[in-house]
């Protein structure tokens, strides 16, 4: 017996000297600011949708005038003439007219996929911060049951001392210490892994939230349960729903790339404006004026490829499409989920206030046999079978606690339609 509560010690000793000397105070209200600013997965898509809205307003710059512009020096030697060293320049500018509407869907384009990107962002963050609150009940909740072992082996302790007492007095034999012998390992056994698991749960955290990877943290004690909460009465409109968003973004950015391929017939319209300053091997003037070109006109031309970008276009309307119908579906099946999720809460919320009740009958029911095992009405095995009843009732209460604590979290994201 001493010997098992010596290795639990050691064991427990163990992993806390593995942790940092100094433990962070953790509230679950916390989690939301800290995944924002520490956790590198939404700093990446934090950075991906500043790079897509850069490439916003392009519909503007392609009005802006466009241009070229080289200067150069080259020797050369043309037919019978000597050897000559001249400069040559070229400045060309180009203003766009008209694109057959091209430039207004592809700005139409880079809206949708900076929506998509909002929705992606959201989705990374949202997925992060359900992870980070689903393990803080749970650390929060293995802290609770450890302290139920904690108490419960104390209880099996004092119940072996009134055993040997029974023993020695012959009013019982060996093996009721053997009972409580055999109870005390299995529940330090249980206490060990619990402690083991609160380790690896407190990792996964400090891993979410940037932390070093043996960062302690003070959170409370037991999981709270709001009897008025009404989470569960909550609605939510599915056109918000994130993955709906992001296929209708797609459906926008697919139609618009699809119908700027397709409009491959419709012309380019340029005004533009050059002047050259040709070499005498390109233009055979002795004098330097005599050799630049200055141009102002207007430009209209077509492009043929064989029908490829027509081709390529009905295929990203077709994907378009697709979004469309994807999104429908989506809606479809979220509105159901939503729905079995709200309905699974509140049965959550009505087994909380059995097993309330179950904890209290069970706190009787152990009284009564503590009472009667020491009248001799019931022996060891009554009272051993009635201390791990308790911590049952116990356990499976603070389980359901846990549980809806996590149901209500995960519907709390499936709401968040913000970025």
């Amino acid at each position: 017996m001493k010997r098992t509560h010596l290795f639990l010690v050691f064991l427990i000793c163990s992993l806390q000297c593995m942790a940092n000397e100094s433990a962070m105070n953790l509230e679950f209200e916390d989690l939301e600011t800290l995944i924002k600013t520490k956790n590198k997965k939404v700093a990446a898509t934090t950075l991906e949708l500043r790079g897509v809205e850069k490439r916003l307003g392009y519909l503007k710059r392609s009005f802006i005038p466009t241009g070229e512009a080289w200067v150069g020096q080259e020797k050369f030697q043309t037919g019978p003439y000597e050897t000559m060293n001249e400069p040559m320049y070229s400045l060309r500018a180009n203003v766009n007219l008209y694109r057959g509407g091209r430039d207004y869907l592809e700005e139409v384009s880079r809206k949708a996929q900076k929506s998509g990107m909002e929705v992606q962002a959201q989705q990374v963050f949202q997925n992060e911060l359900f992870e980070a609150r689903e393990l803080y009940w749970n650390l929060v909740y293995l802290r609770e049951i450890s302290t139920l072992y904690e108490s419960t082996l104390k209880q099996n302790e004092n119940n072996l001392g009134k055993a040997v007492k029974r023993i020695n007095s012959g009013l019982s034999t060996r093996v009721d210490r053997l009972e409580f012998e055999i109870s005390e390992t299995q529940l330090s056994q249980d206490m060990a892994r619990i402690t083991v698991a609160i380790s690896t749960t407190q990792r996964r955290i400090s891993a979410l939230l940037g932390l070093n990877a043996e960062t302690q943290f003070n959170t409370i004690s037991q999981i709270p349960h709001d009897h008025n909460d009404t989470t569960p009465t909550q609605t939510m409109d599915f056109n918000l729903f994130r993955d709906v968003r992001l296929e209708l973004a797609n459906k926008i950015d697919f139609e618009a790339q699809g119908k700027i391929l397709k409009r491959w017939w419709t012309p380019n319209v340029d005004v533009y404006a050059e002047s050259i300053l040709y070499n005498f091997r390109e233009r055979s003037f002795y004098t330097q004026n005599d050799q630049i070109d200055n141009a102002l006109g207007i430009r209209l031309s077509f492009h043929f490829d064989g029908l490829q970008r027509q081709y390529d276009g009905e295929s990203l309307i077709a994907k378009s499409l697709a979004s469309q119908l994807r999104a429908d579906q989506i809606k479809i099946e979220a509105e159901a989920s939503f729905n079995t999720a709200r309905q699974e809460l509140a049965l959550l919320h009505e087994l909380i206030h059995e097993g309330e009740k179950n904890v209290e009958k069970g706190a009787d029911y152990l009284r009564e046999t503590q009472s009667e095992y020491a009248r001799g009405v019931k022996n060891s095995p009554d009272v051993l079978s009635a201390t791990l009843k308790q911590l049952e009732f116990k356990k499976r209460f603070a389980e359901l606690r846990r549980d809806y604590a996590i149901a209500k979290a995960q519907i709390q994201s499936l709401m968040a339609s913000n970025p």
